[in-house]
């Protein structure tokens, strides 16, 4: 891929990917056996663990179909290769003096094809630096986009619990800051216990945050 022409996004908005693609003859498996697939998405997870949390979205859609791949995967494969081979020159730069903890988190609602499941996407930042980034499928498959939003908030605020602590070791007296998200029926969900009626539904342990958010006010 190092003279392929180089593109400005991880994943192509043309590619709908889903395990329908995957071969189901035996002349097609065969056919896509030649092709490194499985290396070329360890070498991708490789990265984005490092360094690069911008494929983590990418290289989460493609390694579902890592024991069945098809051509058009593989296409996606190669794709955030040369996404990759267009962002070289960026860096990650270390500096500034301000240590607080911001966090933000969001959703792909309904995202996988396959399941309908949504994907929970968060990332932490001390001084303007990424430290802590997820990008992975949710285990439940929730019906409306609060739902989704209220589980993902959920597993961000564990992450932002041990990051906090971890900091307090270094640093005492830090400020907790703020679980930023875009969705305002899931904060409501959160603040509010006039809403839990309608979120009966929802598994116990993602009630977790509304405990945090208890504690914090």
């Amino acid at each position: 891929m190092q003279n392929a022409k180089r593109v400005s996004t991880p994943l192509a908005s043309h590619f709908k990917l889903s395990k329908e693609m995957c071969p189901k003859t035996q002349k097609a498996m065969d056919y896509m056996s030649k092709f490194p697939y499985a290396s070329a998405v360890g070498s991708l997870m490789y990265a984005m663990v490092c360094t690069r949390l911008d494929i983590a979205y990418a290289v989460g859609v493609v390694r579902r179909y890592m024991n069945n791949p098809r051509k058009e995967p593989w296409m996606e494969v190669k794709w955030i290769l040369r996404y990759l081979r267009g962002t070289t020159y960026q860096e990650l730069f270390f500096g500034g003096s301000n240590i607080t903890i911001q966090r933000y988190v969001d959703v792909d609602m309904a995202g996988d094809r396959d399941n309908r499941r949504s994907t929970t996407r968060y990332v932490f930042t001390i001084g303007g630096i990424t430290i802590s980034w997820v990008s992975k499928l949710q285990s439940v498959v929730a019906l409306p986009t609060a739902e989704a939003e209220y589980v993902a908030a959920t597993k961000a605020s564990k992450e932002m619990i041990w990051l906090q602590r971890f900091l307090d070791e270094l640093v005492k007296n830090q400020d907790l800051g703020r679980l930023y998200n875009d969705n305002h029926r899931a904060t409501h969900l959160v603040k509010n216990s006039i809403f839990h009626y309608k979120a009966k539904h929802i598994q116990l342990k993602y009630h977790f945050i509304l405990s945090c958010w208890k504690m914090g006010s």
